[in-house]
This record gives structure tokens, C-alpha cells and sequence, in this order.
């Protein structure tokens, strides 16, 4: 089977989920089938841990996004921000040049955000079949985000926004083969726009081997509450910021050895403010999160803006970190609360529930050993990617 993998960003390095979902699923893939990578890339940089599994990496350097140009047309044309964002010349012709060269059986855009470039797979000298991985339905997100922004301006934006974005999803779920999504909420999303679109849940995963330390992880060091996301991202943001500031200072008149570490990638302008809070620490891109969840008591999802699912709450189970999250941030995860997670959705909850886990050891061992097991059940990279396979041969059969 001959499989393109065409992704708004080259998956490495692995500093964000997308990157992540990506990379696992075409490492999975490539045991079974040939999978070549054409995607954008920011800067040259080796991708020699990609080529390890890639038939071929192809990237495309990647135009300045939300140019004024590209924010006119995305406020007043027919196609949103997001989608200009990624569509480009250059990669036109790039894409172009492979199809004509080579035929795939499966070409799977990794979100939305590619769709213009349809009508050229389409054209192909070898009808493939089309599939689009839904990282998320980004108009709901970028609802939710309208919904929450407080500067008018950007709000209405972001309204407009996600009803263009709308219309494409609609658009989509009509002109793809298939569509892939990362829960079944999602799915239930999408059914609703379009019963007859051909839908498979292909949930996001973790490499269980990768972080499990359970057995050298030593307890005595742990002092610390982590917060593992892209810093970049306005839903994490949001996130560290209320929890540095409304809940934070609670838990440290408690707990003042305590420290709040807040581990990800591009840290806003804001949340590097952050670090100037007693107790917080702002790390910005690591090259290897494990030690942070060695040393943490518990990771903490504080999102109220959100979707898809959540990988750093599966990294963190398989770290063997007990997990506080609010109901937002586990959306699109099977968890259970008291078994294998804490839910806590307000301030008074959040500050409660961290309390009690940092306090109540058996609490800690029952939650790390629940997330464990459900991780190294459901959600290893190994049997999502094995999923997937079988999900593009009984297309292949279908569509062909």
C-alpha cells in the first residue's frame, strides 16, 4: 500500500500534539505500507529521525502566516484565516510535481486547514482515495475561542471565522472519501453535519515504552505541578494564565515548597510573565519532557477552550503522574473520575483536588496505576496505527 501522509508542518521536532499524532501514526504505518511525508517546514533543520521510516520526506517552505494581506481576505472573502494560512504557491506546485511522478493509494491530509489543494489530488493520474484526519473541528474551537475573547474586535474576527470555517467542514465531509477523527464526540460532530460521510475514530495515543518510569520514578523528589502543552496555543494560554493566578497562590499558602512548572514550546509573552509569580517556573521547548513528570506530584490540565483530545494527559498516565483536569481538557478521552483522573471544572474544585492528591498518597498510587492500565490498553501508538491500516483497506475495497 502506498500511503502520502500531507501535513500543514513537518512532524518533528515531536512539540506539539499534531506532531505527535503524526509522527506515531506514519512510524505505525510504515510497518505495513510504503508512506512518503510532503509537508511545509519553518526552517531547515535535519529530519533524519524521519527518514528512518519515511519512504520520502518532501517540505515546502512555509510563507509568512497572518500577513495583513491574508487577514483582509480572511475578513472579508469566502475562505477563512486558517485555511490561507496554509495554502501557497509553492506547495501547489510541489504537490503538482509528485502526483504527476508518482501514484499513492491513500493520500490523508492532516487537517482541514489543506483543503484547497483537493481539486489537484483529485486530478492525479491516479484517482487515490482521500481521507482527512480531523485533528479537531476547528470551527468549534474557534466558537469557543469568539465566545471567550474579550477584545470586540477579535471577537467578532473570530465569529466570522468559524462560520466560514463551518461552511468548509460542511464542504469536506461531502468531497472526501473519508474522514478520520480522535473521538467519538467528534465523530457524533460530523454525523450530525453529514450521516452519510464515511467516518473512523482513530483516537490520539501515546508510546507507553517511552515514558514508563515507574519503577526509577523515586517519590522523595517530587515537588513539582506540571503543565505540559504548546505554549503557543491560545486554549493553553488561557489555561496557565487562570490557574497561575486565581488558583496557584491558593495551593502555595498550603503547599509552599511546592512549584507550578509550566513545560511547552513558543511560551506567549504572557506566560513567560508568568515566572515573575512565586513558585512558577516558565521552561519554554525541552528536548525531553521526562524529568519534569519524574519529578512532579501531578500534571494539571486546567483547560476551559479546547477540543480533540488530549496526548499530555495520556503522557502523563504513562509517566505515571496522577492527572487533574477539567472536564474540557479530557474531552474526547474515555477517563474516569476517581479511577484513572481527577475532574475539578472551578477554581475551589481544582484547588481541592490538588490538595488531596498531593496529601493523600494511596490516592496517587490509585490514579497513577488506573491511568497506567488504561493507557497501555487503549491507547498505545502500536494498535491506533494497526487501526488505521485496516481502516484504509476496507476503503480501499469500498472506494476502489
Amino acid at each position: 500500500m502506498r500511503v502520502l501522509q500531507f501535513a500543514p508542518r513537518v512532524c518533528w521536532p515531536l512539540d506539539t500534539g499534531a506532531k505527535l499524532r503524526n509522527y506515531h501514526l506514519a512510524r505505525v504505518l510504515a510497518q505495513r505500507a510504503d508512506v512518503s511525508l510532503l509537508a511545509f517546514i519553518d526552517q531547515q533543520q535535519s529530519l533524519a529521525n524521519l527518514e528512518e521510516f519515511y519512504q520520502q520526506v518532501i517540505t515546502v517552505k512555509r510563507d509568512s502566516a497572518y500577513t495583513f494581506a491574508k487577514m483582509v481576505r480572511g475578513g472579508l472573502g469566502s475562505t477563512p484565516l486558517p485555511v490561507l494560512n496554509y495554502t501557497t504557491d509553492s506547495m501547489e506546485r510541489a504537490l503538482g510535481r509528485l502526483l504527476a511522478e508518482q501514484d499513492f493509494d491513500i493520500v490523508q491530509l492532516e487537517s482541514i486547514h489543506l483543503m484547497n489543494y483537493l481539486p489537484i489530488i483529485l486530478r492525479a493520474r491516479q484517482r487515490a482515495v482521500v481521507v482527512c484526519d480531523w485533528h479537531n473541528v476547528e470551527s468549534e474551537l474557534m466558537q469557543r475561542y469568539s465566545e471567550r475573547e474579550p477584545g470586540r474586535l477579535r471577537r467578532a474576527y473570530a465569529a466570522r471565522t468559524a462560520r466560514l470555517m463551518s461552511e468548509f467542514e460542511k464542504r469536506a465531509l461531502r468531497e472526501f472519501d473519508a474522514h478520520v477523527v480522535v473521538s467519538q464526540r467528534d465523530a457524533a460532530r460530523l454525523r450530525e453535519l453529514n450521516p452519510d460521510a464515511r467516518i473512523f475514530v482513530i483516537e490520539n495515543g501515546v508510546d507507553t515504552a517511552f515514558y514508563s518510569d515507574l519503577e526509577t520514578k523515586a517519590e522523595s523528589l517530587a515537588h513539582r505541578i506540571v503543565f505540559v502543552a504548546s505554549m503557543d496555543y491560545h486554549a493553553n494560554i488561557d489555561g496557565a494564565i487562570k490557574f497561575a493566578r486565581e488558583v496557584w497562590p491558593r495551593l502555595r499558602e498550603r503547599q509552599p515548597e511546592l512549584v507550578f512548572t509550566i513545560v511547552g514550546k513558543d511560551p506567549a509573552p504572557e506566560v513567560r510573565r508568568l515566572a515573575q509569580l512565586p513558585g512558577i517556573e516558565v521552561t519554554g521547548t525541552v528536548d525531553d519532557v521526562r524529568p519534569f513528570y519524574r519529578e512532579a506530584l501531578a500534571a494539571v490540565v486546567p483547560l476551559n477552550v479546547g477540543g480533540g483530545s488530549r496526548l499530555k494527559i495520556l503522557e502523563a498516565m504513562a509517566a505515571g503522574v496522577p492527572v487533574v483536569s477539567t472536564t474540557l481538557g479530557a474531552e474526547g478521552l474515555e477517563v474516569r473520575h476517581d479511577e484513572n483522573i481527577i475532574i475539578a471544572n472551578t477554581n475551589e474544585e481544582l484547588v481541592k483536588a490538588i490538595t488531596s492528591v498531593i496529601e493523600n498518597e494511596a490516592q496517587r498510587h490509585h490514579l497513577t496505576a488506573g491511568g497506567y492500565a488504561l493507557v497501555s490498553r487503549r491507547y498505545d501508538w502500536s494498535s491506533l496505527g494497526a487501526s488505521l491500516f485496516s481502516a484504509y483497506e476496507e476503503l480501499l475495497k469500498i472506494v476502489a
